[in-house]
């Protein structure tokens, strides 16, 4: 709880920080000399931010189609407002630069481009995200049972089912799917946003998967919100296999899920039941972390998501450095490989700009 606390102050703190920014940014380069448009810009760039928080904590009490649209229209105002502030960082280092160099730069004009440029951020960034791509790549497992050599397995990861992401978009990614053909499906995590309370669809879409080696589910971060047990129930009768820190052999595959609450993945490995670090694996863990313990512990592929490889940008550089830039991608070491997806949904807004939502399409040899 004190975690969560700490996370939501921080939040709040940059929320603050970011909105006075663009309020000297808009005086600044809209030249607003009027009291009344600034008390009105200052009034509109309060309303939005604690909007936003009311509308996060909203979505946990109330499922309705008000409180899913304003859930929508704030959570997009979080994605025009990170183009915004991009931009603007952008020319105040170009009219810093200016005025160093004695040059007098059209601010209003720079002012109405960053507006236009923002607008259009936002409209692709929309487009993009409700177009995901079918990501083909092609893995080398040691040791791989002839039985599953050339076979195509998929995995989807961070769907975010809820206010945003519904039964609609669902339906047409369970057929997205099923047109890959796959040996098995790996789901990774954060399958749940934590908002909203109508899943009735999800076990039945679940149970429309055409998989002969079977469908896997391992918790994201996202479930602990949601709820873990509640994840597990509307998972029952969908024909998914849930795998809470236990491995499946299949035709001499292994398919070990670890929950993403378990920290201890190198323990967990060495006490699994079940478990050869000497034969061919492949590790379902929602964040791409632990991979040195993953590796050590003779783990040959891990599928992971989490990231959503920053979804918008420039977030993908934060990503990036906080995993070491393992936050995207296929990553071979040796014997070990990893690939971490950005996720078939998004968090926040329905918004990607630089990244793309997918489903992987793996090819095992």
């Amino acid at each position: 709880m004190l975690q969560i606390i700490i996370f939501a102050l921080v939040a709040i703190g940059i929320l603050a920080v970011t909105h006075v920014f663009l309020f000297f940014s808009f005086i600044k380069f809209f030249a607003v000399e009027s009291v009344k448009i600034r008390y009105f810009i200052g009034g509109v760039l309060i309303f939005l931010p604690l909007g936003l928080v009311c509308a996060q904590i909203l979505s946990h009490f109330y499922d309705t189609y008000f409180s899913r649209c304003i859930f929508y229209l704030f959570n997009l105002w979080f994605g025009t407002l990170t183009a915004l502030l991009t931009f603007f960082v952008i020319a105040w280092i170009l009219a810093i630069a200016g005025k160093f160099f004695r040059v007098n730069l059209p601010l209003f004009a720079i002012g109405s481009i960053i507006l236009t440029l923002s607008i259009v951020y936002t409209a692709y960034g929309i487009w993009n995200a409700y177009h995901p791509i079918v990501r083909h790549i092609t893995v080398k497992i040691k040791d791989l049972p002839e039985e599953w050599k050339g076979k195509r397995v998929v995995q989807a990861s961070d769907i975010h089912l809820g206010f945003i992401w519904g039964e609609a978009f669902f339906h047409g990614l369970i057929k997205n799917i099923n047109a890959q053909k796959p040996e098995a499906v790996f789901l990774t995590g954060d399958l749940f946003d934590g908002t909203g309370d109508r899943f009735d669809y999800v076990a039945n879409d679940l149970s429309k998967l055409i998989a002969p080696k079977g469908s896997y589910f391992i918790t994201g971060n996202h479930e602990t919100y949601f709820g873990i047990e509640k994840s597990y129930a509307l998972l029952k009768n969908s024909g998914v296999t849930i795998l809470r820190d236990e491995v499946k052999n299949v035709d001499g595959l292994q398919i070990v899920g670890i929950n993403f609450e378990n920290k201890k993945v190198a323990d967990t490995l060495a006490k699994m039941p079940g478990y050869d670090k000497n034969g061919p694996s492949i590790l379902l863990y929602h964040e791409p972390a632990r991979t040195d313990e993953a590796k050590a512990s003779g783990i040959k592929l891990q599928l992971s998501g989490h990231t959503h490889a920053g979804q918008i940008f420039p977030y993908g550089f934060i990503t990036s450095l906080y995993y070491s830039g393992l936050d995207y991608g296929l990553h071979q070491n040796g014997d070990y490989a990893l690939y971490t997806s950005s996720g078939a949904g998004t968090w926040g807004p329905a918004m990607r700009v630089g990244t793309n939502s997918e489903i992987v399409v793996i090819t095992l040899e």
